[in-house]
């Protein structure tokens, strides 16, 4: 059972084809009038060969000539950049973005950038073709060693844990297999150094530092130390089960992936049922192997009566829909979870 796979802190509750600096020598400024998606063209043969896929973000290695802040709070809201490769650009910042201190390993704080700065900017592949071009910093990453890789920023696409003890995350819409060693450091967003291998869920953002890249489809790299980042919000996210797409949707809401219980359950032969009791709401989902109970408005599993996980949210009900987090259902059903260009699939054993 899947859930025999997951260590003891998740029971006690408690990912770019290229290096760093390859990369962005990939990323194209653009040059006209309306919104567009950044063009990333690679000089690398296999690249070539490989589908072509919009990237999920593009990422800007510059220099800070201008700081924006709002009048009343202060606050960064949009930073001037320019670069030797790229030229001029315009990043948007706000609450959302993610800032990284990559020597570190922590979160700092968009207050500590400086003009003369050296930043990554990982940023949405819209921009405007205004000149410069302006786009979304979905991530900032400060403080790159010189003598070893920097930071970069992944989406947890698929994970698959390993005989050696090792993680394999499957991210840059299925153009990178980034294995995490057994032995990695781990550690959150917000520098906490509790978290390990199962809070690689799918949907995640993490932090990966790694310096070489195997040139192949999909790339390849390995690493020891990586911090997990809060999921990036989305909705809307189509659902589909053995290749099967669901009416349903799926969203990420406050860092985790999210799906409709009731209807995805269905669609993975597990059956649904709802009571309210004096101790409050419950949701309960089983099969023939397994159950699990849910308390509504905790993150709290309870799994064949005495097994408690933490899933990282709350099971909810709004509108009359049951939402749970989509690694817990995936979990009962003993099925794969996956990610890519924004559909969320399960995958059964058959």
């Amino acid at each position: 059972m899947m859930f025999l796979k997951r260590t003891a802190a998740a029971i006690l509750g408690g990912a770019i084809l290229c290096s760093g600096a390859a990369f962005a020598a990939n990323v194209n400024t653009v040059s006209a009038e309306q919104p567009v998606a950044d063009t990333a063209v690679s000089t690398d043969v296999t690249a070539q060969e490989t589908p072509a896929v919009l990237a999920e973000r593009n990422l800007y290695y510059g220099k800070i000539t201008e700081i924006t802040r709002d009048e009343q709070t202060g606050a960064v809201t949009s930073l001037l950049m320019e670069s030797e490769s790229h030229g001029a650009y315009v990043f948007h910042l706000d609450e959302s973005t993610l800032l990284l201190d990559s020597g570190a390993g922590i979160r700092t704080t968009a207050d500590k950038l400086a003009v003369g700065d050296g930043i990554y900017v990982f940023h949405s592949p819209i921009a405007t073709m205004s000149i410069p071009p302006q786009s979304f910093a979905e991530a900032i990453v400060t403080n790159m060693p010189q003598d070893a890789g920097s930071a970069m920023l992944h989406t947890v696409e698929a994970v698959k844990k390993n005989e050696d003890g090792s993680v394999t995350v499957t991210t840059d819409r299925g153009g990178l297999q980034l294995t995490i060693a057994k032995d990695a450091v781990y550690g959150d967003f917000n520098g906490r150094q509790i978290m390990g291998a199962d809070d690689l869920r799918v949907g995640t953002r993490i932090f990966a530092w790694y310096n070489g890249v195997e040139q192949s489809y999909p790339a390849k790299a390995t690493t020891n130390h990586v911090a997990v980042a809060p999921a990036k919000a989305q909705e809307n996210m189509t659902i589909s089960v053995d290749g099967t797409a669901l009416e349903v949707t799926a969203k990420i809401e406050n860092g985790t992936l999210m799906v409709p219980a009731s209807a995805a359950g269905k669609a993975l032969s597990l059956t649904a049922s709802y009571e309210k009791t004096a101790e409050g709401e419950k949701v309960t989902l089983k099969n023939d192997k397994t159950t699990m109970v849910m308390d509504i408005g905790s993150d709290s599993y309870l799994v064949e009566g005495d097994m408690v996980l933490s899933y990282g949210a709350a099971t909810v009900i709004e509108d009359g829909v049951t939402w749970m987090p989509a690694q817990a259902l995936a979990d009962l059903a003993d099925a794969d979870l996956s990610l890519a260009t924004g559909a969320v699939a399960f995958t059964t054993a058959k």
